[in-house]
């Protein structure tokens, strides 16, 4: 986990400390003109595969319950946080299935250390919604 970017990492760690699921990418985000390459920067996210012997409906229940009180709890912000599963073929007869947590700023055209401190206040506060359900499970 040292190679964690410092603002992502209390949400990879509160994802994990779950026993959900079991991250392996991350990215703060990276909104800086210069920050930019061919792939699209301008985000936040974990991707993660459920840990063994953890049902996906087990971590669509986490993803599900984040998604909402984030709404319900902070109304409007100006950064989308959403929960997908991407299907990527590994060859001619299977598909890898991963989940992926993104923060997405809502306005990109916000200067991009308003797209930093709105995207690292959503961090923190999906952590918060994070450790609540691990509490409560």
């Amino acid at each position: 986990m040292d190679e964690l970017e410092p603002k992502i990492r209390p949400l990879v760690e509160a994802l994990n400390k779950t026993g959900l699921l079991r991250t392996f990418s991350s990215c703060e985000g990276h909104f800086d003109p210069g920050e930019q390459t061919i792939v699209d920067r301008n985000r936040a996210e974990i991707r993660f595969v459920p840990a063994d012997n953890v049902s996906a409906n087990d971590v669509e229940k986490l993803l599900a319950s984040v998604l909402t009180q984030f709404k319900t709890r902070h109304g409007l912000l100006p950064v989308h946080l959403t929960a997908y599963k991407l299907y990527t073929p590994i060859d001619e007869d299977s598909t890898e299935e991963t989940f992926v947590l993104e923060l997405r700023p809502f306005n990109r055209f916000d200067p991009p250390d308003r797209k930093r401190s709105d995207t690292d206040r959503a961090i923190e506060q999906t952590t918060k919604l994070v450790t609540l359900y691990s509490r409560l499970q």
